[in-house]
């Protein structure tokens, strides 16, 4: 028997469907939050978590063995230097590619068809045509991480006619919806060449400043960045510098370095900047589908556990994805 802590809020239909996901002697039990957890009585005896416990909580659990996150992203627990080594911690990656591959190319064709610019003029009470609007088609896009959020992005690319590049951490000779796939050691000789970089890669100690000053200004004039990963692997003020001098068309970020960014940082009065507070994965939001994917993830893992197999989607504590 094991008992189960849920620890988001959660519709009739989810609870319904994390109960029949359990085996028939588990105990699931279903808290508002950490403090409801901890002033229940039960947190002495709970075995598996669902969502995102605070140290607090954890410590609070001595037989908790697993964590399963509502979030793709674990660094939370991997740069926390008092997490248990010993608690399993499994993502929910691969229920965002499909949302967060959306917002990028929401975030690309506002910006190649110069919608905002549209917006202000129009309510300015202008009517005519702005210079400048390109097209997808015939892009080189560099995609840095080639996993759920990545390979959705390249097929949706591929579909608008772009070259598709996944930047990899070991080389690979092929991945679907990659039209060529280089190793990390390769990232130098490729950003001259790209149109679009799209960043979607895991917050750990080797992505952190990844793109440094150095990289950006290696970036072809006129290319957008994109970063959906971590704010911290982009070097804020060297992209500002160079998006506030012209050398890149724009920038759609929904991470940013620091988060939030301050009120009256130069990122926030660039026109050409998509800024969202990121919002483009949000796990337990408003959308019914994610939420699905998430739950359906965290029911494989458990079914997988009660038959002692491997779990899906276990992050690497000493790698931090």
């Amino acid at each position: 028997m094991r008992t189960i802590a849920i620890l988001k809020e959660c519709k009739d239909a989810e609870k319904a469907m994390l109960l029949s996901a359990a085996e028939k002697d588990d105990k699931v039990l279903f808290f508002s939050d950490d403090a409801a957890l901890l002033q229940s009585g039960f947190a002495d005896k709970i075995d598996v978590v669902f969502g995102e416990p605070d140290m607090k909580t954890i410590a609070a659990m001595p037989k908790l063995r697993w964590i399963q996150m509502t979030w793709a992203g674990a660094n939370k627990y991997t740069s926390a230097p008092d997490y248990p080594r010993h608690i399993s911690l499994t993502s929910a990656s691969g229920a965002f590619g499909g949302v967060i591959s959306e917002h990028i190319m929401a975030g690309l064709l506002a910006l190649y068809k110069n919608l905002r610019a549209y917006r202000a003029q129009l309510q300015q009470g202008f009517w005519q045509l702005l210079s400048g609007d390109d097209s997808l088609e015939g892009k080189r896009a560099l995609i840095l991480g080639t996993g759920d959020i990545g390979s959705n992005t390249a097929k949706k690319l591929q579909a608008f006619g772009a070259t598709t590049v996944g930047i990899c951490r070991t080389e690979r000779k092929s991945l679907p919806y990659f039209d060529e796939l280089y190793a990390i050691s390769s990232l130098d000789a490729e950003l001259p060449k790209a149109d679009l970089v799209i960043i979607a890669l895991p917050g750990t100690t080797e992505t952190r400043g990844l793109m440094s000053r150095e990289r950006i200004e290696k970036l072809n004039r006129g290319a957008i960045l994109v970063n959906v990963g971590r704010g911290f692997v982009v070097d804020t003020d060297a992209l500002t510098d160079a998006l506030a001098n012209g050398k890149l068309r724009g920038a759609v970020l929904d991470v940013t370095d620091p988060e939030p960014l301050p009120k009256g940082h130069r990122l926030r009065q660039l026109e050409n900047v998509i800024l969202t507070p990121h919002v483009s994965g949000i796990s337990w939001g408003e959308n019914d589908l994610t939420r699905h994917k998430i739950i359906r993830i965290f029911a494989d893992n458990l079914q997988k556990d009660a038959q002692n197999e491997p779990l899906a989607h276990q992050i690497d504590l000493a790698r931090g994805y």
